[in-house]
């Protein structure tokens, strides 16, 4: 009996050791768990995403205000928009057209300088930054395979997808998580308040032949971030500040680091200022060009808006077109996904889109881009109700419902 209790206090004893070390080596991750398990991600501030890894810029107010000439929309309709996105609890919208500011309005106490986060927005800034490596000659062609550039995957069957079918979302790669939920027990919260965000996807399972299946994944994006970091040898960070951020004019932003001098998170979360926004979608509308610059191969932002084989609304990590509505496949909770009562009155509109609903809508036909940013959810969601607001008071006699 007193040889059991021996045996029994020593296995207590190591496992209470393994646990002390465990909570030890998690640290950070528990630290970061306890601090917002009790909320939605959308509502995390900010200022709590540390370390950050700044993104400079080379701030340039050049979106000038509409001035009475140049008044293109309605007062009655930017007034209305406004009314809605305020009434969605939204932090900011901001309307240009044909290149000039038409509205720009703020909520609870933010101003131009407040910075948000686009969570999955920045997925399609990095479909811009891949175009940008190959056009240098970092990345050989689209449709080379990642095992190329990622070394672990190289003689590996997850290495055989192609840049272009990860762009597609069907590299066929595991899930990290399917749930919104903070959950100490899921692996997605330990992805994402953990230490090593790559070690963790170079993990990952592959769950099917590449190219078959669309599968919104995060973690395939991230994939690529690695990739061009490979690619170009400069961290992600600086790669986006010399290429777009700076030559943009876009102000002094940041992205979301596992550890100081560690890697940042590419699918999500560059904090930023939603006026910034307009000029990213301001560069789609026109096929790459920012003041008479070819910041991104015009054939790529082709390419970019091309419907993948797999979804006729999904080209390189971009929303295209009506039917992700109807189909409410869009990147956030199934509770939440309202039904759309009609689809966009532009055939071209294209969406870069982040959880929580934020929102940039580019129609190039038009010359509009729309940004909204929040920080909670909307009580009721209209995903076509600011954008067709907007378009019908443009063509009042040729608005169409895109199919």
């Amino acid at each position: 009996m007193e040889r059991f209790k021996t045996y029994a206090l020593a296995a207590t004893a190591i496992i209470l050791l393994f646990g002390i070390a465990g909570a030890i080596s998690q640290r950070v991750l528990i630290e970061r768990f306890l601090s917002v398990y009790d909320q939605d991600p959308l509502t995390i501030p900010v200022d709590w995403f540390n370390p950050k890894e700044a993104v400079p810029g080379a701030a340039e107010e050049s979106l000038r205000a509409a001035d009475a000439a140049e008044r293109t929309v309605p007062n009655a309709i930017l007034e209305d928009v406004a009314a809605y996105a305020e009434a969605q609890g939204s932090l900011s919208l901001i309307v240009v057209h044909k290149g000039r500011v038409q509205l720009e309005r703020y909520w609870d106490d933010a101003n131009r300088e407040t910075w948000f986060n686009p969570q999955s927005m920045s997925k399609s800034v990095l479909s811009l930054l891949m175009g940008i490596a190959i056009e240098e000659g970092h990345i050989d062609a689209v449709t080379d395979p990642v095992g190329k550039y990622i070394e672990e995957w190289r003689d590996d069957p997850r290495g055989t997808a192609t840049i272009q079918q990860t762009l597609w979302m069907a590299a066929g790669l595991e899930q990290m998580t399917t749930s919104y939920d903070i959950n100490i027990f899921d692996r997605g919260t330990w992805y994402n308040f953990g230490d090593d965000f790559n070690g963790m996807l170079l993990d990952l399972d592959q769950v099917d032949k590449p190219g078959t299946k669309f599968d919104y994944n995060n973690e395939e994006t991230n994939l690529l971030g690695i990739l061009i970091e490979r690619a170009t040898g400069q961290r992600y960070a600086d790669y986006l500040s010399e290429k777009l951020w700076a030559p943009l004019g876009l102000a002094d932003a940041a992205m979301y680091q596992d550890r100081p001098g560690g890697a940042v998170m590419k699918s999500c979360c560059i904090f930023s200022r939603p006026y910034d926004w307009t000029k990213i979608g301001l560069l789609i509308a026109n096929r790459g060009v920012w003041n008479e610059q070819q910041l991104v191969p015009a054939a790529w932002i082709d390419a970019m808006l091309t419907p993948s084989p797999l979804r006729d609304f999904y080209g390189y990590l971009v929303w295209l077109g009506s039917s992700y509505i109807q189909k409410g496949e869009f990147g956030k909770p199934k509770s939440a996904v309202p039904v759309a009562p009609e689809g966009y009155h532009a055939d071209d509109m294209v969406i870069f889109l982040g959880y929580g609903e934020q929102r940039v809508w580019i129609s190039p036909s038009n010359e509009l881009v729309i940004v909204r940013g929040t920080r909670k959810w909307a009580p009721s969601w209209n995903e076509t109700r600011i954008p067709n607001t907007i378009l019908d008071a443009l063509n009042p006699d040729t608005s169409t419902v895109a199919p």
